[in-house]
C-alpha cells in the first residue's frame, strides 16, 4: 500500500527527533514535478497537522538553542536562528513588559517556504537583505494542541537561499519567546482523491502538501474503483 510507505514512514520519520531530516517519502511513482515542487500552493491557507505535531514534538523534546537577540536591526554581530528542527529561546532586549530585538535567518534551500512556530502571540516581522518586509503567506495561524506550548505559526513563501533576512520579535511582554523554524516541504504528507466519496482514495491521483487536507483527498490510497462507492477494495 503506497499509503502506508508514504504517509505512515513519513510520520514516523517525523517523531525521530535526534535526527530530524526532509519528511517526505519518496519513490518511484512520484511525478518529477511534485518531487522539484519549492513554493507553497497557492490555495494553501493553513499548515496540516504533520508539521504542527512535528514542531510539538521539538518544543516538548528538543533540541534546544538559545540565543539573544539584537536591539539594532544593523547590528553585524546579530546571533541567527537559521538550524531547522530546533527550538529557540530568544532573549529580547528591553524592560518593563515591552520586550523587542531581532535575529537573523538564512535559509539552507532554494525557493522554500518556511514556518516559524512561536509559542506566544508576540509580532514576527521578517525584512530582506534590502530591508523590505515579506509578507506572510497567508495570517498567522492559531494553534492549540493538548501538551504544546506552541500558540502560532508564521509562514513566508518562496524565501531566497542563502540570503540574510532579519526577523524582529515582539514587542513582547516576556523577556523569552522560543521560536522553531520550519521548512514547509520537509513536511508534506500525501492526499489520494476519493472521486466516489467512499472514504478510499485513488492511488494514482493524488496531491503532495504540507498544508490542510485538499477537499474530495483521503490518506487512503487502497481504493481500486474510485468511480463506484461500493466497490474499493478486493477488485
Amino acid at each position: 500500500m503506497k499509503m502506508k510507505m508514504r504517509n505512515l514512514v513519513g510520520a514516523v520519520l517525523g517523531l525521530v527527533l535526534a535526527a530530524c531530516g526532509p519528511t517526505e517519502s519518496m519513490d518511484e511513482t512520484q511525478a518529477p514535478s511534485q518531487q522539484e515542487q519549492g513554493v507553497l500552493e497557492a490555495s494553501c491557507t493553513a499548515l496540516g497537522p504533520t508539521i504542527i505535531t512535528h514542531a510539538c514534538g521539538h518544543i516538548t523534546s528538543g533540541p534546544y538553542a538559545s540565543v539573544t537577540a539584537s536591539a539594532s536591526a544593523t547590528d553585524p554581530s546579530m546571533q541567527n536562528i537559521s538550524t531547522t528542527h530546533t527550538a529557540y529561546t530568544v532573549t529580547l532586549p528591553g524592560s518593563s513588559g515591552s520586550y523587542s530585538g531581532t535575529v537573523k535567518f538564512v535559509p539552507n534551500r532554494a525557493s522554500s517556504a518556511w514556518a516559524f512556530f512561536v509559542n506566544s502571540s508576540t509580532s514576527l516581522v521578517l525584512k530582506d537583505s534590502s530591508g523590505a518586509t515579506v509578507s506572510p503567506a497567508f495570517a498567522p495561524q492559531s494553534i492549540s494542541v493538548a501538551g504544546c506550548s506552541l500558540t502560532r505559526v508564521v509562514v513566508y513563501n518562496n524565501l531566497t537561499q542563502s540570503a540574510a533576512y532579519t526577523l524582529t520579535v515582539g514587542p513582547s511582554a516576556s523577556s523569552t519567546v522560543q521560536i522553531i523554524p520550519e521548512r514547509v516541504e520537509d513536511n508534506r504528507v500525501y492526499y489520494f482523491q476519493d472521486a466516489d466519496g467512499d472514504g478510499y482514495g485513488n492511488t494514482n491521483v493524488y496531491q503532495l502538501t504540507a498544508c490542510t487536507q485538499p477537499s474530495g483527498y483521503v490518506l487512503d490510497d487502497t481504493d481500486c474503483n474510485d468511480a463506484n462507492a461500493s466497490i474499493h477494495t478486493g477488485c
